[in-house]
């Protein structure tokens, strides 16, 4: 088969965080399905590199072949060799493509040795070393004059309880510099799925902080912005290193899981002309190429777009840009195999991008608190929409996805109900006693 390829392989990466995972609840990747659906269907032979066979986006009929690699947390330079290795299996200079914050990594930090193999979608070294921290990605923000929330980076303990005597404006959140590290298995205690933990007064503070930094110590705090999720606008782009900014657009999100520091389930496409000067120029300056997602929020008290962060590699939601008219995955690629093609730079307004159980989920939480009707929650979701996972031409990872959700939800429900009858048991044994008043305990 390989020997009749005439167009370059997208190899998509992927990494495993988790070794303890089984087939049973393999992690989806949502960008690698993104990215092997978008460049399959412009015919583009995709092989997807991954340590095992768990994750249900392998499955896409437009993934052509699946290559077994080593983990680079058990060992970067055994993955660096069986990439090299793949040179007699496929011929020819092809496309390496991240599909998470580790790999992207991974890559910059061998690019020297990757080049000799591969075509690499992915900001250079150089690039990476500006923007890889949040702490960095603020310095350049500042140095640029793009708005940043109130924030501070402790470089321990001593700093932070200076720090806590002169915070005014609680609550703020405690987040790590480099996003990717509480995804680690061994770090997922950190915040039970937040990107993000509250503190509501100075003992809060320094108690979660001492909790915190005994698995990360590179962390900041934050002010929290007030407003909704609605109010997070993020600038999804390619920028090429020879024409700037050659595909974008905008979305809003709609909805995230936990609310306010979670991940995206619904986001909405939009146009924003502050968040896009702000974005162009936070990404010529520090001389990005590759594709990107930078998110800031509204502030309403100060008229303000302050920047949350910059996202150097395939978002989750990169999928709303190929439904609104921008298809970046294959964008990129055809720039980075030199195909000729004219900047796309206008996008419909409206198009939804949805991840379906995780946003009834997100709209299940924010209706217990009086802040979404169901009516509401299906409103948001009319109109021209773009499914995380779903597609029609391509419903197999769909079908092992949910094949494990469903039955895990279900049981959620079960137990979350079972919860509530003991509850409602216990406080109408407690009525009971104090009805029949002491005596009743002898």
């Amino acid at each position: 088969m390989h020997e009749r390829l005439k167009k370059p392989v997208a190899f998509v990466m992927t990494h495993e965080s988790d070794a303890s995972r089984t087939n049973s609840r393999g992690a989806m990747s949502i960008i690698a399905l993104t990215l092997t659906r978008s460049l399959g269907r412009a015919g583009i032979d995709v092989v997807r590199i991954h340590p095992n066979l768990f994750d249900p986006s392998l499955d896409s009929k437009y993934c052509r072949a699946v290559e077994i690699c080593p983990n680079f947390y058990n060992s970067e330079s055994a993955l660096t060799d069986f990439l090299a290795g793949l040179k007699t299996k496929y011929p020819g200079m092809h496309v390496l493509i991240p599909a998470s914050d580790d790999c992207c990594l991974y890559m910059a930090r061998h690019e020297e040795a990757l080049r000799e193999h591969f075509l690499l979608l992915n900001p250079n070294a150089k690039t990476l070393q500006k923007l890889k921290t949040k702490r960095l990605q603020y310095e350049l923000a500042e140095a640029f004059g793009v708005p940043i929330p109130e924030t501070y980076f402790p470089d321990g303990e001593a700093q932070v309880l200076t720090l806590a005597d002169g915070l005014q404006n609680y609550p703020y959140v405690i987040k790590p510099t480099e996003a990717h590290k509480w995804r680690l298995a061994e770090n997922r205690a950190i915040a039970n799925g937040k990107k993000a933990v509250t503190v509501h007064c100075r003992a809060d503070l320094l108690a979660e902080y001492r909790r915190i930094s005994a698995y990360d110590k590179d962390l900041m705090i934050q002010e929290i912005i007030e407003g909704d999720d609605t109010q997070l606008y993020t600038f999804i782009s390619y920028r090429s290193e020879k024409t700037s900014s050659l595909a974008f657009c905008i979305r809003s999100k709609l909805r995230q899981k936990p609310a306010k520091f979670g991940y995206c389930t619904a986001s909405v496409t939009c146009h924003n002309d502050i968040v896009e000067a702000q974005s162009k120029r936070l990404l010529a300056a520090s001389g990005f190429s590759g594709i990107s997602g930078v998110e800031f929020k509204f502030d309403a008290k100060t008229g303000l777009y302050k920047l949350i962060e910059i996202n150097t590699r395939p978002m989750n939601t990169l999928g709303i840009a190929i439904g609104c008219g921008v298809d970046l995955p294959v964008i990129a690629y055809n720039d980075v195999v030199d195909i000729q093609q004219k900047p796309a730079t206008d996008w419909r307004d409206g198009t939804v991008w949805v991840w379906w159980e995780q946003d009834y989920l997100a709209a299940k939480e924010l209706r217990s608190r009086g802040l979404l009707s169901y009516q509401e929650w299906f409103d948001s979701l009319r109109g021209e929409r773009v499914h995380a996972i779903l597609a029609s031409d391509d419903p197999r990872p769909a079908w092992r996805h949910y094949a494990r959700v469903v039955p895990q939800l279900f049981l959620n429900m079960i137990k979350s109900s079972l919860g509530s009858c003991r509850r409602s048991a216990r406080m109408s044994v407690d009525r009971f006693r104090r009805i029949l008043g002491p005596s009743s305990a002898s």
